[in-house]
């Protein structure tokens, strides 16, 4: 089913029938899913004498909300990537759109990966912000460590 869902989102964007972001979206909850089918094989092979209801019923609800989390997490390394935040050849490259938006949407529209190989680190980074939940916020995290210290050095 999660193999469909990327695939159709694939085919859906190349078409121009769907946003790219969407596809940035569902990469990110592919990875979230896998990421969760592995955590389900780790507690089913390591079964523990001492779980109760409520340590079942939280691992149940982090397997459910995992997916949906590593779309967030896509959609925001997405923005982090458009901002320039993270630079390198690992990194998606963006075309530098000049022209004036107004709403989001556009904004979207004017704000594309340069070339097919910036488009494929997309969608691979994509799968991997779902895939390891610590990933985007700790690039948060550094992000705000620098901002914090070019704050502080420029007073």
């Amino acid at each position: 089913m999660v193999v469909v869902a990327m695939t159709a989102s694939a085919i859906l964007a190349m078409l121009g029938l769907i946003p790219f972001e969407t596809l940035i979206f569902v990469s990110g909850t592919v990875g979230g899913a896998v990421n969760s089918f592995r955590r389900i094989q780790i507690i089913s092979t390591a079964k523990s004498e001492t779980e109760d209801a409520m340590t079942k019923r939280l691992v149940t609800i982090q397997i459910y909300l995992s997916p949906f989390v590593g779309g967030v997490f896509a959609f925001v390394l997405y923005l982090i990537f458009m901002a320039g935040f993270v630079q390198g050849s690992l990194f998606p490259i963006f075309a530098s759109g000049e022209e004036g938006f107004t709403t989001f949407s556009d904004f979207a529209k004017l704000s594309i990966p340069d070339e097919n190989v910036d488009v494929a680190k997309a969608i691979v980074w994509s799968f991997i912000a779902g895939f390891s939940e610590g990933l985007v916020p700790n690039f948060i995290s550094k992000i705000a460590k620098e901002a914090d210290q070019n704050n502080q050095s420029d007073n």
